[in-house]
């Protein structure tokens, strides 16, 4: 697989590919484009977005050619069969942010156990910290990382053909 960045030539062969690993956008967990991080044996990581910019610094939408890399970048791995497939968010970056919410939910309910405030102002850390719970679980549950296999990459990881 040739890569080209900024002028310089990358030639990657597909054998060297030990991981791909996809994600949408979504969120402010989630990165803004559609994403595609390549794991390369012995290498830097490679990350791929849907979107980039021009040399004028104007953000261009690749939607169509960022589907085709990946649909062929899999078919091509497919052959190979050492590659993982991944999505969701990176292990550690979903542990840091279950990490934050439980700091948070622990922090709103030390504020209702050892301060002594009037009970109905007590109300807005309660319900601070149901909506950290509530908006939490969304996350965990909808951004878990999952495999796949590769000839049925899932939709939600594609830009919509237009």
């Amino acid at each position: 697989m040739d890569l080209y960045v900024d002028g310089a030539k990358y030639v990657i062969p597909y054998c060297d590919i030990n991981g791909v690993w996809l994600q949408r956008p979504g969120g402010i967990c989630t990165p803004r484009a559609y994403s595609c991080t390549l794991n390369i044996n012995d290498k830097k990581p490679v990350f791929i977005s849907s979107k980039n910019y021009d040399e004028a610094g104007d953000l261009v939408e690749q939607s169509n050619h960022y589907n085709s890399f990946v649909r062929v970048l899999h078919h091509h791995l497919q052959k190979q069969g050492r590659a993982q497939y991944k999505f969701g968010v990176q292990p550690l970056q979903y542990a840091l942010r279950v990490v934050a919410i439980i700091a948070i939910l622990g922090g709103f309910t030390l504020s209702y156990l050892y301060l002594n405030i009037n009970q109905y102002l007590l109300a807005v850390p309660a319900l601070l910290s149901l909506f950290v719970a509530v908006c939490g679980l969304n996350f965990c549950i909808a951004n878990f990382p999952k495999g796949y296999r590769p000839e049925n990459i899932p939709l939600q990881l594609l830009p919509s053909q237009i």
